[in-house]
């Protein structure tokens, strides 16, 4: 079925939306890209892209899961500064932070705030932890939210004379940051730890004089 003119604005909003939160260097260029495409051109964009239309007769709850950018993020086809995962949850760094290392905590399903799994919570405290350590704040604050009716957990460090303000993160900060923050996986730990008993195993150098 073609895309009619209104369809055609409505589905050019939603993709402007979602490029809007990508960490791209080249989003202006793609956003006015998006912007010059006709209905035949748009419809064959959504194709090759495999983007679903919305449809009109959905519930707002299908309509919500088909456009949510952290469902996008939880499937890994919308890049993301990903700092560490559980079962259950993802914690990433917000693009465009209250302060620096500002994070946000999802479930990876669409749950509301009521719905928030323990894991979720869980993962908040262990990155405050590993925030106060390498940023050494005065203070964090956690809370939840919801965006696109994905429920998620902010946590946002606090520091002395700087006030919260939302702004757009260099992306040079951001890799810097979620190099920090990263969680290790298994592997890495594994080898840190089997270097270090090496290190350790070796036998101390003496250097003597025979007369």
């Amino acid at each position: 079925m073609a895309i009619t003119p209104e369809q055609s604005i409505e589905i050019k909003k939603q993709l402007l939306a979602q490029v809007e939160k990508l960490p791209q260097e080249k989003k202006e260029e793609i956003k006015e890209y998006i912007k010059n495409l006709n209905e035949e051109q748009l419809e064959e964009f959504l194709k090759q892209n495999k983007i679903e239309m919305q449809n009109s007769s959905s519930s707002p709850q299908e309509k919500s899961l088909q456009s949510c950018i952290f469902c996008a993020i939880a499937k890994n086809q919308v890049p993301s500064y990903k700092l560490a995962e559980n079962k259950k949850s993802m914690a990433i760094l917000e693009i465009n932070p209250l302060s620096k290392a500002h994070s946000i905590i999802i479930p990876l399903e669409h749950l509301t705030i009521e719905k928030l799994p323990k894991s979720a919570m869980s993962l908040a405290q262990k990155l405050t932890k590993k925030i106060k350590k390498k940023f050494k704040p005065n203070d964090i604050k956690i809370e939840t939210s919801s965006f696109q009716g994905h429920a998620m957990i902010n946590v946002i460090p606090i520091y002395k004379d700087v006030s919260l303000k939302k702004q757009k993160a260099d992306e040079k900060e951001l890799k810097s940051i979620q190099e920090k923050l990263q969680a290790k996986s298994r592997a890495k730990r594994a080898e840190s730890k089997k270097a270090k008993e090496k290190k350790e195993s070796r036998l101390p150098v003496i250097k003597m004089k025979i007369p």
